[in-house]
């Protein structure tokens, strides 16, 4: 939205099943080792990126007990969990940037490289697959891209802009489109990433990227802007109402008009618990 490393506070929630040993805690050693690797995630990161944890809280009980069909009680844990908020000051908020495209013609980019990481994400759970290439932060790439977006926001040269994460690429463009009520064309060669497979590309969940639209008139600027950091024009938003994806074959992988793909955003899981 425009907000920068400069000055941004960080809450971090430890929601956590119990690391005590105990009769019915067998896995308890491996929840304290789970945990102890997180506060090491956590203490890297914060140095790395300068941005301090000023606050905090920790549920180290997130256990519970379900009875079967025999009325047993089994004990069931909950996933080792941080949840993270941060907070960040923006000087001017008249220059904060929305993550809906704006305008039919504006050129499309994609910042940040997308890698084979798929491990854990929602395109695999799908499928029915954990994987094993869980995604890794490169922090001091990160932090070269987003000092270079927050001034870029700053000097008013980004028309839309929107984090890539939960679903990836994909999920990304069709939230920005639908958002704004207009359409994408997007070819999917010029995204860069280190992996060519279509779906790949689409639902990796690599760290530290983002779509963004440009008006044209500002494209040099941008561009210029973004100079030593991974950035590439990959499409432009269209008045067509669909989002079309164009392969490493020129051939159309996506076309999906954003009504149906904002019904699908807003509709229920259907039969997964």
């Amino acid at each position: 939205m425009g907000g920068s490393l400069k000055q941004i506070a960080l809450n971090d929630n430890f929601c956590w099943p119990s690391p005590l040993p105990a009769q019915n805690n067998p896995d308890a050693a491996f929840k304290l080792g789970q945990l102890i690797r997180a506060n090491q995630a956590l203490y890297d990161y914060t140095r790395a990126f300068k941005t301090p944890c000023i606050s905090g809280k920790d549920s180290m009980s997130m256990d519970g007990a379900i009875k079967d069909a025999d009325g047993r009680a089994h004990r069931l844990s909950a996933p080792e969990t941080v949840m993270f908020s941060a907070a960040g000051k923006i000087e001017d908020v008249g220059k904060c940037v929305t993550m809906d495209v704006k305008r039919p013609g504006d050129l499309v980019y994609v910042l940040g490289a997308t890698r084979d990481e798929l491990g854990g994400s929602e395109y695999y759970e799908m499928r029915g697959h954990v994987g094993l290439n869980v995604p890794r932060v490169d922090a001091q790439s990160a932090i070269s891209l987003y000092n270079a977006l927050s001034e870029a926001i700053s000097k008013g040269l980004v028309a839309s802009a929107h984090g890539c994460y939960k679903g990836g690429l994909a999920v990304a463009l069709a939230q920005a489109s639908f958002a704004g009520g207009y359409g994408l064309e997007i070819d999917l060669a010029k995204v860069p990433a280190e992996v060519r497979r279509a779906d790949k590309i689409l639902y990796s969940e690599s760290a530290g990227r983002f779509v963004v639209t440009v008006l044209p008139a500002k494209k040099k600027r941008f561009e210029q802007s973004m100079a030593g950091n991974i950035c590439a024009e990959v499409g432009r938003v269209t008045d067509g109402g669909q989002l079309v994806i164009t392969g490493h074959d020129g051939k159309t992988l996506v076309r999906k008009s954003i009504s149906e793909l904002k019904n699908a955003w807003k509709g229920t899981f259907g039969n997964r618990t």
